[in-house]
């Protein structure tokens, strides 16, 4: 990405430390204007509806948000204002849930201070969004598929631990047709059993300071 002049930016990190290090260090780094510091995602929708933005800066989850719930927002966002440069910058390495935010980069959390500083010199000095920008060395391994907006929908309920039974009432529509859509986005996601995409749901709907659910770490 390449920084324009005068860029207006929000932050949104529900870890104070991290917010705090990462805009003093993009306000002595880049000529760009730091529009929000904010902890929540409800916070952050009421920025965009009062300001115009040129970049936010995101984690992908808070304490109220889970990182499903989050990532949604965030696709909504992008979505609703595609001139925006979205930039996930998270401590959740689940990259084929990641990359359905459709945002314009994604960056791994380092640790400490002189890891903030290190992501975001990186951040700064690239010369391109692509989309997606984990470590060099994993990121050849990342070939999932964007599900579509249907697909996403139903994952949703899922994270929320609804069965095919409840979702398929819900969207007024055949059993056979959700257990479809579910194996569709196992198989985008490469998610080999069902009890491996039920332990995937079960990261997916965590909150802020429940990553990893303890049963399984």
């Amino acid at each position: 990405m390449a920084w324009k002049r005068r860029e207006k930016v929000a932050i949104m990190e529900p870890l104070s430390m991290v917010s705090d290090v990462m805009s003093q260090i993009l306000r002595e780094e880049s000529d760009i204007i730091i529009e929000g510091t904010l902890s929540n995602f409800i916070s952050l929708k009421s920025l965009l509806e009062l300001r115009k933005l040129d970049v936010v800066f995101s984690e992908v989850y808070d304490v109220n948000t889970s990182i499903i719930e989050g990532l949604d927002f965030l696709r909504k966002l992008k979505a609703q204002f595609p001139a925006i440069d979205m930039i996930i910058h998270t401590e959740i390495e689940i990259p084929a849930l990641l990359i359905q935010s459709n945002a314009d980069a994604i960056y791994m959390k380092q640790l400490g201070i002189e890891g903030c500083r290190a992501s975001a010199a990186q951040i700064l000095n690239a010369t391109s969004m692509v989309s997606v920008l984990f470590y060099e060395d994993r990121k050849l391994r990342y070939d999932f598929e964007i599900l579509s907006d249907y697909e996403w929908e139903v994952l949703i309920m899922f994270s929320q631990q609804m069965s095919i039974t409840e979702i398929a009432t819900k969207m007024k529509t055949q059993y056979r047709r959700i257990s479809r859509v579910k194996h569709i986005i196992m198989d985008k996601l490469k998610v080999s059993n069902n009890v491996a995409f039920s332990q995937f749901m079960a990261l997916a709907g965590s909150k802020f300071g429940e990553y990893p659910p303890v049963s399984l770490k």
